[in-house]
């Protein structure tokens, strides 16, 4: 045994980092303990590349453990609980963070304790008590350099406090999750139309939003100015590729709006209850009218059928989320996407019968990738 040991300290450090590559948090630190040598190679930075540490408590955190961190040259971290000093201490050990998601009370001291982060670009701010007044925006929107940011809150302030978002330029994904009765629309269509490098866009609780279409639409110019005297411009059409929207159940989306939409491809839908009348529902006008969707997850209880001959041809990934299936479902997805659908997958999906999983390939000959998570057989 000893010898083996030892045959494993002579391999070349690069065969030895490949091997730990592969290995599970809790192997790594069982590695880690067994000598000083796999303990510094544990600590590598390319073992940690792109890894994310959850810290449910900084106030448990110790200089030994910052120590461990700055080793590994740990960029991004998911922050439970933290004191405002607590939050600078953090940033002065750790100062080169790009990524930094807060699910605590937050205020704005706290949020100002972040400002040294010159490389900051996802943050990520979610908590119910969370109110996006004008002073809370204003600290977000200092951060310049932002490429992805992600709001979950129970409610605005004033609704013109939204509008301060246009000043995140480079922004190239927002999410946007509010659970408040009458959003801002107005304010939602002036940042979107203002933000040119903006990709993915995720929106929540739009089943009771009145006019879902206004925010894709856009604004007529204005002469009317922000109160600093600065009007950021506006972009004639939107380059939406992701477009997420959860809890929704409205009417069809305008020609107008459809039209801004029309790069989107790959598209995520949560509907909360039972559809109306199919051609009226804003799902089917999306599905009938945007042919470059090569991704759709649709999580809805309800029949496939209601959707699948609207599908866009040539899908290439599919998630279907509580839907019903038929025989007959299957295999109009199949007559529609079976030589293109790479990824398909039904989760928490009623009616999967033992037929129909050995029909799956030959209906989709060209499937990487299956996942049948909690289906229930017809």
């Amino acid at each position: 045994m000893a010898k083996i040991g030892q045959q494993w300290l002579n391999l070349p450090q690069d065969i030895l980092l490949e091997v730990f590559r592969y290995l599970s948090f809790e192997e790594k630190a069982n590695v880690r303990a067994t000598c000083k040598y796999f303990h510094q190679l544990i600590d590598h930075p390319t073992l940690w590349l792109n890894k994310t540490v959850v810290l449910k408590r900084l106030q448990s955190c110790n200089s030994c453990f910052w120590t461990t961190l700055r080793k590994r040259r740990i960029r991004c971290l998911v922050i439970k609980e933290a004191t405002s000093k607590q939050l600078q201490k953090m940033v002065n050990l750790i100062p080169n963070l790009t990524s930094v998601s807060m699910n605590v009370k937050m205020n704005i001291e706290r949020l100002r304790t972040l400002r040294p982060l010159a490389n900051l670009q996802n943050l990520q701010l979610s908590n119910s008590s969370l109110v996006l007044d004008q002073e809370l925006l204003s600290e977000v929107v200092t951060f310049k350099q932002l490429t992805t940011l992600v709001l979950c809150s129970s409610l605005f302030g004033r609704s013109s406090s939204l509008c301060l978002l246009a000043d995140l330029k480079t922004l190239h994904s927002l999410t946007l999750h509010i659970r408040q009765k009458n959003p801002p629309l107005l304010s939602f269509q002036y940042i979107l139309f203002r933000l040119p490098k903006l990709r993915e866009l995720s929106l929540s609780s739009v089943d009771t939003w009145e006019n879902l279409s206004l925010c894709f639409t856009a604004p007529e110019i204005r002469t009317s100015k922000q109160p600093d005297g600065f009007e950021p411009p506006c972009i004639s059409q939107l380059q939406l590729e992701k477009l997420t929207l959860l809890n929704s159940t409205n009417g069809p989306l305008s020609r107008k709006a459809l039209n801004q939409l029309r790069n989107v491809r790959s598209l995520s839908v949560s509907l909360t209850r039972p559809c109306v009348l199919l051609n009226t529902n804003f799902v089917h006008s999306m599905l009938d009218n945007l042919p470059n969707i090569t991704e759709l997850e649709l999580s809805w209880n309800g029949p496939l059928a209601e959707f699948v001959k609207v599908l866009p041809l040539e899908l290439t990934k599919i998630d279907l989320i509580n839907a019903r299936l038929s025989n007959v479902d299957v295999q109009l997805l199949s007559d529609s996407s079976g030589k293109s659908l790479k990824h398909l997958s039904f989760v928490l999906c009623n009616g999967i019968t033992e037929t129909m999983l050995k029909q799956l390939p030959k209906q989709f000959p060209f499937l990487q990738t299956l996942d049948l998570s909690l289906v229930h057989g017809g």
